[in-house]
């Protein structure tokens, strides 16, 4: 009989926490070919979340809790899971219910296909505001065209990984965790099911929580975390204004030669001079960001930190 493991994350979801153990118990009588185990961590949480994971997993050994030392990032804690896990494969999914588990068995079907990897595509996510779903898209549209098309549009962390996959990918161990990142890096044959996510059951949603500048922040470390590209872009902008002021420099200087110099332009080089300006510091933003990337990695600290377990 083949093992799969669940993986995934609580931060402050006591109220989604005991639908989401009956509907996963649902799914479990319904694949009753394969065996499960379920790896949940606590985040961090404030609330009763981890009380009820530990009455759970007394009640029913299939569930295993691990209680962070404190808030990780979600890619941590799923990492945390990942690192746990010894099932033929391995199930993605967050614990607020909008990566439905019914949608396992669809997910379980592709896998016997032959898939070592199976990714979900968010169709429709109506109960996440406009301007969050616009912001997506953009991100998505961005990611894909600068990983030369690696990061597909709207594929969520809810996702199914054989175990070659799953031990390839921990073994990437780079501090900015990105799951859907490293998980389209590592390769491997995938498939994709299609789903529409559901409004969340209980409670408020941590992502939606988060300010549009922290949110813009996270999205643009992803990005340059899996590419190289703005890098090249600081080389060609580089480039291309050296170019612009040799020719400038070269028709003006021929000019002043011919007809003498014209009365003094103080609106145009001040216009110069501010668009020179901030272009250079776009450019000196972006190597800052990828500094500290770089710092992060070179201080090798752990990527979570477990407090308890609840065997």
């Amino acid at each position: 009989m083949k093992t799969i493991d669940i993986v995934t994350s609580a931060y402050n979801e006591e109220e989604c926490l005991p639908e989401l153990f009956r509907r996963l118990r649902g799914v479990f009588a319904l694949e009753s070919q394969y065996s499960f185990r379920v790896l949940i961590a606590d985040n961090g949480s404030i609330d009763n979340t981890w009380k009820i994971i530990s009455e759970e997993a007394i009640q029913d050994p299939r569930i295993l809790g691990f209680r962070m030392s404190r808030n990780f990032s979600l890619d941590a804690a799923f990492t945390n899971g990942l690192d746990n896990a010894t099932g033929n494969a391995v199930v993605i999914m967050t614990s607020d219910l909008q990566d439905p588990p019914e949608s396992i068995s669809a997910l379980l079907r592709k896998y016997e296909e032959g898939f070592d990897q199976v990714v979900v595509k968010v169709i429709s996510r109506n109960s996440v505001p406009l301007l969050r779903r616009m912001l997506s898209k953009i991100f998505y549209r961005v990611a894909n065209k600068m990983t030369s098309g690696l990061l597909p549009e709207s594929v969520s962390d809810f996702r199914l990984v054989s175990r070659k996959t799953y031990i390839a990918i921990r073994s990437l161990r780079e501090s900015h965790r990105f799951l859907r990142g490293l998980g389209a890096w590592v390769g491997f044959k995938t498939g994709e099911i299609e789903i529409a996510r559901p409004p969340r059951f209980a409670g408020q949603s941590n992502w939606l929580g988060l300010s549009l500048v922290k949110v813009t922040s996270q999205a643009s470390k992803s990005l340059l975390a899996y590419s190289a590209k703005p890098l090249a872009w600081v080389s060609t902008i580089g480039l291309l204004l050296s170019a612009s002021t040799c020719l400038g420099i070269f028709v003006l200087s021929i000019f002043w030669l011919t007809y003498g110099v014209p009365f003094a332009g103080y609106g145009s080089l001040i216009g110069v001079m501010f668009v020179g300006f901030s272009v250079i510091m776009l450019c000196i933003g972006i190597l800052a960001q990828y500094l500290g990337l770089i710092y992060e990695e070179v201080k090798q600290r752990p990527l979570y930190v477990v407090s308890e377990k609840t065997f």
